[in-house]
């Protein structure tokens, strides 16, 4: 298999802020739901684990393997926004979700080895984050917070597009 994927794939970041979330007053309801994009089943947690075990099958895919390494760096800066987020609003940033209670666990990756597999599942995640914070913004009724939430989408679509040129590129 080849691995003539562009280096621009390496830009995984949109060129964009985030936006500043100001929190005046605790809402431990609004931390519990962002819990569990930090570190439920489908969470930034969740992500840099399955990217970087994912990873380790690519090392041969030189292409493939730098833009997994600048998706992971993007997918922690999520997973710092939101867990931040969790603290300001007044809950420890555990890596556990206050919906399910359960901590998180590394039987929630998905783990492939195989590229036409790791790419698959990829894909997948990233859909799922993005519905996932879509039904974030629908359960959180503050603008600053859809609107980070909003910019992180940009991002996991961006991750998408990276993917999706990958798997067109090994074919």
């Amino acid at each position: 298999m080849n691995d003539n994927a562009s280096g621009a794939y390496l830009s995984a970041r949109v060129d964009e802020p985030y936006p500043v979330v100001t929190v005046t007053e605790k809402n431990c309801r609004y931390a519990s739901i962002i819990s569990d994009g930090y570190a439920g089943e489908g969470s930034e947690s969740t992500a840099i684990a399955q990217y970087g075990v994912h990873r380790l099958y690519l090392k041969d895919l030189a292409n493939s393997y730098e833009a997994y390494g600048a998706i992971i760096q993007v997918e922690m800066i999520h997973w710092r926004l939101l867990g931040d987020l969790v603290l300001q609003l007044g809950n420890a940033p555990l890596l556990r979700s206050c919906l399910s209670g359960r901590y998180w666990s590394g039987s929630f990756p998905m783990y492939r080895n195989t590229f036409a597999q790791i790419i698959q599942s990829d894909i997948e995640g990233e859909k799922a984050a993005i519905a996932h914070y879509q039904r974030m913004i629908r359960q959180i009724g503050d603008t600053q917070i859809q609107n980070l939430f909003k910019r992180i989408i940009l991002d996991e679509e961006r991750h998408i597009e990276i993917l999706t040129g990958l798997k067109a590129a090994a074919k």
